[in-house]
């Protein structure tokens, strides 16, 4: 009882009124007491019967009484001493009836004052961390506590944007980590349910198993550095685009076969640029991953990578369901594949595609697409082999490509 009676007393509500109640009574208190010194000042001043000549005073026709100038001064001090007092007694009152009034009046006043105070308050109960969406949006004049709606405001956008973005990178992670968690999955199914598997075998699987854990440690580190939107110093190594997509192509062998793809080689075997290789690896492992997931049954995925005009490339090509034109400027986008796009009943998951983009962007060049419905998909990482080329030179709108290297002239067209 004690903690709450000083809790309200400490509260700003109960300090405003009572500074209300201080400034009201003590400016009251102060003009009561002007006036009564001014008026005290004004009736003990010299008589005003001193320029007065003796009248007659008479209470009935006939009868007349004479005063002189001390009797009427007497009269006027008498008369001028009772309106004084009451003066006092009017000014006690009117005191006692204004301190109480003013306490009310600031209560009030203060109440008032902080409304906008409790919706922001109010608002902050009501925010919940799974839906920041909710916002002041306070209207009225320019004023301080407008302002501090306001700022409120935008540091719930900076805080919603911070979740948003946790959001995306826990997505990223869990992308990036499927298709490792799955080949190794699916290896150690494969030589565990062949009861006549030689040490070969297991050897093998073991090299698969240690590659992809190498991969999934160095995915993460990836991932981290992509969150703080940093590049590691010295992560530029010499890279064979086309042996790096042999080897994404390697590590879906299980999942391949199970599904009885089969995986076919385009281009020159691929030139050797500078990039961060674990990046690309992991931006080529999420291409032939969903390549292999989407592709029918019995058809081909095909990888290949080589130089064009300055340009080295790297893609994946797959025989698909595809993706419908309308869908095309969303694909890169992180969560394009949950809400927008529908694949005869299969949806794309464009997280792993936006991971893609970044990865080509930061390496100075781009990625494209080239994919019709019922025809297939063909995804192309695009990195330059000398400094300053512009990637915009490499696409009709910043998507698609003018030329396609994994498909023949005019496939898509």
């Amino acid at each position: 009882m004690d903690g709450r009676r000083q809790s309200f007393f400490r509260s700003i509500r109960v300090r405003m009124a009572v500074l209300y109640t201080v400034v009201v009574f003590g400016l009251g208190a102060l003009v009561v007491g002007a006036i009564n010194f001014t008026i005290s000042r004004s009736l003990d001043a010299d008589a005003v019967t001193a320029d007065l000549q003796i009248r007659r005073v008479s209470s009935e026709p006939g009868a007349a009484v004479w005063l002189d100038s001390v009797s009427l001064e007497t009269v006027e001090q008498l008369a001028n001493a009772e309106a004084l007092s009451q003066l006092r007694k009017l000014s006690l009152i009117t005191l006692g009836v204004l301190l109480p009034a003013s306490l009310v009046a600031g209560w009030y006043i203060a109440g008032r004052v902080l409304r906008p105070v409790d919706e922001i308050v109010l608002a902050a109960e009501e925010i919940q961390a799974s839906d920041l969406s909710r916002r002041i949006r306070m209207v009225g004049p320019n004023d301080e506590l407008k302002h501090l709606a306001d700022n409120f405001d935008a540091m719930l956008d900076r805080v919603e944007d911070g979740v948003d973005e946790q959001r995306r990178f826990i997505q990223d992670v869990s992308h990036e980590l499927r298709n490792p968690l799955a080949t190794m999955s699916m290896n150690l199914d494969i030589v565990l349910g062949d009861e006549d598997a030689s040490t070969d075998s297991f050897r093998a699987t073991a090299e698969v198993l240690r590659r992809s854990l190498d991969r999934t440690s160095l995915t993460v580190d990836g991932l981290m550095r992509f969150a703080r939107r940093e590049l590691p110093e010295g992560g530029a190594t010499p890279v064979d685009l086309g042996a790096l997509a042999r080897e994404a192509l390697t590590e879906l062998a299980v999942p391949a076969e199970k599904r009885h793809l089969e995986f076919g080689q385009l281009g020159d075997g691929g030139p050797k640029v500078r990039a961060d290789r674990e990046a690309l690896r992991s931006a080529i492992g999420n291409l032939a991953g969903n390549a292999v997931r989407l592709a029918p049954e019995g058809s081909t995925v095909t990888c290949g990578a080589g130089a064009v005009n300055g340009w080295a490339w790297v893609g994946i090509r797959d025989e698909g369901p595809g993706i419908l034109e309308s869908d095309h400027r969303f694909v890169f986008q992180r969560d394009w594949g949950r809400d927008r796009s529908r694949l005869h009943g299969e949806q794309r998951a464009g997280l792993g595609l936006s991971i893609v983009r970044q990865v080509a962007e930061a390496g100075g060049g781009t990625v494209t697409l080239s994919s019709l419905p019922a025809v297939g998909s063909s995804f192309v990482i695009w990195l330059p082999l000398a400094a300053g080329a512009d990637p915009g030179a490499l696409t009709v709108d910043g998507i698609h490509p003018v030329e396609d290297p994994l498909f023949e002239l005019g496939a898509l067209n």
